[in-house]
Parts: C-alpha cells; structure tokens; sequence
C-alpha cells in the first residue's frame, strides 16, 4: 500500500512542529556536508515571530503523511523558493518532489533558490541550473550554498 502525502496551507499553530523539522533535517541530513560548527551556526538564531511573519506571507505548504506533519516549503510570489526541508524519518519516499512540484506551480516566473551542499542534487534533478557558489555567514562562520535558478517554460 502506498502511503499518501498531503498538503496542508501554514498555520501558526504548525510552527513548531516545522521548526523541529527544520532542526532534525538539518542534524540529519547536512552532517555529512557540513561540520558541527556550520550546522550549529546554521541553526542559531531562530526567530518564532519572523519566521511566522515569513510563512504567512510566502505560498507555504506543509506535507503530511497519515496526518503527521513530515515537511514543508514556502516560495515568494516572486519565484524565491526559500526553504524546503523533510524530516529525515521521511526523505527519499518523494515528499520534496511532492512539495516542490506545487511551490513551482504556483508562480509563472523563473525559480531561484540558494541550495545548500546537500540540496544541490535535488535540485539539479529538477533542471536547475547553478548560477553561483556562494558563501553566507552565520555567526561569523562561512557556510557553502549555490545560487541556482529553473528557468519557467
């Protein structure tokens, strides 16, 4: 039996749940492309309020497998995709493709996103191209991403 995704719109009463996943995604997931150091800078500094104000604003979408919250993405009006993370309990079983598949549906302009090391695959999977790499700072600790863009038919 095949396990069905759904996906909800954000509602405040969620964040926490998708700041866990943002955690655990990361802990996860980035470890083998990033040292402790990156990956504790990268998740300093959560902001609860901005983060909401963030999602309220942006096209966000929550997936959830057997009503349990797995993932999550929000893209601006604009054709930033700005985050896109699944719980790592729930990675390569097709929740970010279902996820990102609805966030670029829902603009009609290029898609640019900043996709860190271990995104990179995904995305360049999903015809992206790499504009750049780039180096962002978290507290004064350099962590690698590339600007890379999917150029809308």
């Amino acid at each position: 039996m095949k396990t069905e995704i759904k996906l909800i719109s954000y509602d405040r009463k969620y964040l926490d749940d998708l700041i866990m996943i943002f955690q655990s995604a990361i802990r996860m997931s980035c470890s083998k492309d990033y040292s402790d150091e990156q990956l504790n800078a990268w998740l300093s500094n959560i902001d609860k309020i901005r983060w909401h104000k963030m999602y309220s604003k942006h096209y966000t979408l929550i997936a959830t497998i057997d009503k349990n919250l797995v993932g999550f993405g929000d893209i601006t009006d604009n054709g930033y995709l700005n985050m896109l993370y699944v719980h790592p309990d729930f990675q390569k079983k097709g929740v970010a493709t279902f996820i990102c598949d609805s966030l670029e549906s829902h603009v009609n302009s290029d898609i640019y996103v900043d996709a860190s090391i271990t995104a990179k695959p995904f995305f360049l999977n999903r015809n992206y191209q790499v504009i750049q790499k780039q180096t962002v700072y978290r507290n004064g600790i350099p962590l690698t991403n590339f600007k890379m863009i999917k150029h809308k038919c």
